[in-house]
C-alpha cells in the first residue's frame, strides 16, 4: 500500500484497488468498479467495512447525489442503499460475525473456556519435542566436529614429526 492511499479493496480477478480519498471511492462507484457491499479497508480507521456502510462514504454519497442532476447518459452514482440492505447482501460468514464476537466476549467476561481456540492440538508439546531434538542434534554435531579436529591435529602433528606426550 502506498503512502497516499487511504482506502484499499481487493478483487480476486483484478487485484488491489487503492483510493486516495472518499471522492475517489465515489468515482469508483460511479464507474461500477465497486458495489455497495464491496469490503474496503480504511487506513485511517484501521478496519474493513462494506462501502455502503462506511459513514464518511455514505455522507459524501448523499451530498453528491443531492448536487448532481440525473444524467440520461454516461456514468451515474447508484442510489444510496440502506445499511440493512448492504448487511443482508454480505455472505453469511460476515453477517453473523458480530454475533460470534458478542458471544465470545460474553464467554470471556463470564470466565468460561473459549470455544474453538486455534492451535490447541498439541502445539506447545510439539514445539518442546522439536526443541529437544534440535539440541540433541546440535550436541551430536558438536561432538563430531571436536573429535574430527582432535584427530586432524594428531595427524598433522605426526606428519610434521612432533610427538605429543601420551
Amino acid at each position: 500500500m502506498t503512502g497516499t492511499a487511504r482506502f484499499v479493496c481487493s478483487d480476486p480477478d483484478a487485484g488491489d484497488f487503492e483510493f486516495a480519498g472518499v471522492e475517489a471511492v465515489l468515482d469508483a462507484l460511479e464507474a461500477a468498479l465497486l458495489q455497495p457491499a464491496t469490503p474496503i479497508f480504511d487506513a485511517a480507521r484501521q478496519s474493513w467495512q462494506p462501502v455502503g456502510v462506511h459513514p464518511e462514504i455514505r455522507a459524501a454519497w448523499q451530498a453528491r447525489l443531492r448536487y448532481r442532476p440525473a444524467s440520461a447518459g454516461g456514468l451515474g452514482l447508484p442510489e444510496l442503499p440502506s445499511i440493512t440492505a448492504v448487511v443482508r447482501s454480505l455472505p453469511e460468514s460476515d453477517a453473523d460475525d458480530g454475533a460470534r464476537r458478542r458471544e465470545a466476549y460474553a464467554r470471556v467476561r463470564a470466565k468460561l473456556p473459549v470455544a474453538g481456540t486455534v492451535g490447541q492440538d498439541g502445539g506447545p508439546r510439539f514445539a518442546a519435542v522439536a526443541l529437544v531434538w534440535a539440541l540433541l542434534l546440535l550436541a551430536v554435531v558438536g561432538w563430531v566436529v571436536v573429535t574430527f579436529a582432535a584427530r586432524l591435529s594428531e595427524f598433522a602433528a605426526e606428519a610434521v614429526g612432533i610427538r605429543g606426550s601420551r
